[in-house]
């Protein structure tokens, strides 16, 4: 009797790596077109067109002028008399009613935080104060 032998046919089976890479290409394309990426928003602010020349200056009276100062600690002042932030809508909107041409000057100490001033300048657009001059300075009380 004898024992049959069976022979092997070759190697089994081989995984190309060859279309890894595109695949790979493939789906890092699919994941960039789909994603959504969140739109930041920033702070809207409608700035002057340029001057001609220096007559161009428009010169406000003082009374005209609300003036919020926010100093390096942090505490705010409207025209020299502190103010708590969430009272600064009420306040600029009687001024607005009174004195419709009213300007108001954020001024902002470069060490205050800057949380500060956006949270002020936030306060002043809800009571639609449409003239505003922003300014840096370092202001002594």
């Amino acid at each position: 009797m004898s024992v049959l032998r069976r022979k092997r046919k070759g190697t089994l089976g081989e995984i190309t790596l060859s279309s890894t890479a595109d695949i790979a290409f493939l789906l890092l394309i699919f994941f960039i077109v789909s994603t959504v990426f969140a739109a930041e928003q920033g702070l809207i602010v409608i700035l002057p067109g340029k001057q001609k020349d220096k007559t161009d200056v428009v010169k406000v009276k003082e009374s005209n002028i609300a003036t919020i100062r926010i100093h390096a600690d942090n505490v705010i002042t409207l025209d020299r008399k502190p103010i708590k932030i969430n009272h600064i809508k009420t306040v600029i909107q009687d001024r607005i009613m009174a004195n419709p041409k009213l300007v108001v000057l954020l001024e902002t100490h470069p060490d205050a935080d800057y949380g500060m001033m956006v949270a002020c300048l936030d306060e002043i657009k809800l009571a639609n104060a449409r003239k505003l001059t922003l300014k840096t300075t370092k202001v002594k009380r």
